[in-house]
């Protein structure tokens, strides 16, 4: 597991969120083709709402495999885009503890 793992979120309207949770599948079916190992990458919609969380974790912080794809590379651009506020920026975060996940 990585040292750091970083927290995203943000919240957009309706049609942004639309056009994010688009560009999210987008950014997925690209991971799973080419399946990089040195990322671990998860979004999450809370349902109902506009509003969106993402957790990161990479082996090595200075080489980002998700700038080497067009598709995961466009995600942070859209988000950028639609998110009130501009591109969050990332929040380290620490896990306290957990039962039953594989964190």
């Amino acid at each position: 597991m990585a040292d750091m793992q970083r927290l995203i979120e943000f919240s957009t309207d309706a049609s942004g969120a639309k056009e994010i949770d688009t560009a999210i599948r987008a950014a997925f079916d690209t991971l799973h083709k080419e399946a990089p190992g040195s990322v671990r990458l998860a979004y999450w919609r809370l349902r109902g709402t506009d509003k969106f969380v993402a957790l990161i974790e990479l082996d090595d912080e200075k080489n980002n495999p998700l700038l080497d794809f067009e598709a995961t590379a466009a995600l942070p651009k859209m988000i950028g885009l639609h998110a009130q506020g501009g591109y969050p920026t990332p929040q380290e975060i620490e896990l306290v503890g957990t039962y039953g996940f594989n964190l």
